[in-house]
């Protein structure tokens, strides 16, 4: 099967379900199929949640829920930080990392607390 990398991604950047397709035909194209056991469940997301008191971006628990344990797509050099690792920093949502530790990406606005 051949995957059509410009086409595809012209698709992704206009819908986030466009976004993921592109990424699983990325990863079964070039590297492995992307499996359910790759991703960290909604419970588990919820659970981290509960821990931090905020709510996780929807694009940001879609992604960890379709390929958050697959490294190989996540962190060639920064890295897509697990559920345990996710933390609350100066009042955003941090998410990821840079390899030298000099830089975070995290959600621009104010977490949501999450009730319990």
């Amino acid at each position: 099967m051949t995957f059509d990398v410009a086409g595809e991604a012209a698709r992704a950047v206009r819908e986030r379900d466009a976004a993921w397709r592109f990424i699983e035909g990325f990863a079964a194209a070039w590297a492995e199929p992307i499996e359910p056991q790759d991703g960290w469940s909604r419970q588990e997301l919820a659970d981290t949640e509960d821990q931090l008191r905020v709510r996780i971006p929807e694009a940001v628990k879609e992604a960890l829920s379709l390929f958050g344990k697959r490294p190989d797509l996540t962190s060639n050099q920064d890295r897509l930080l697990t559920p345990a690792e996710l933390r609350v920093d100066h009042g955003v949502l941090v998410f990821r990392d840079e390899n030298q530790w000099v830089a975070a990406w995290a959600r621009v606005s104010p977490v949501t607390t999450r009730r319990s």
